[in-house]
């Protein structure tokens, strides 16, 4: 079987090579970090989260993106997984400890 090729070690290529090899399926994660770093960034790591703590709303009766969490949730997201368990205070909003998550 050939690889699937995600572009890009964001929240969504993360996500989407995470999701690819849970269904068994070879991916190639291609990203440009450590090797070329940006100023928005602060690690080498993948799916860091860059200039805000939120994920946004996280009300899936009342909101659109609280619904999409609420499936990704469903479909076992990697990055919702670990966004829950360094969640932090936001009110109605998935705010998370960026250092943890």
């Amino acid at each position: 079987m050939k690889p699937v090729h995600v572009i890009g070690g964001g929240l969504a290529g993360s996500e989407a090579a995470w999701q690819v090899a849970c269904a068994g399926v070879p991916v190639v994660l291609h990203e440009m970090r450590p090797v070329r770093q940006t100023e928005a960034h602060l690690g080498p790591g993948l799916a860091e989260l860059v200039c805000s703590n939120s994920f946004r709303s996280d009300d899936a009766q009342k909101n659109a993106v609280g619904l999409l969490h609420e499936e990704m949730r469903q479909c076992g997201s990697l990055i919702l997984r670990t966004a829950d368990a360094h969640k932090v205070p936001a009110g109605g909003a998935l705010a998370v400890d960026r250092v943890g998550f």
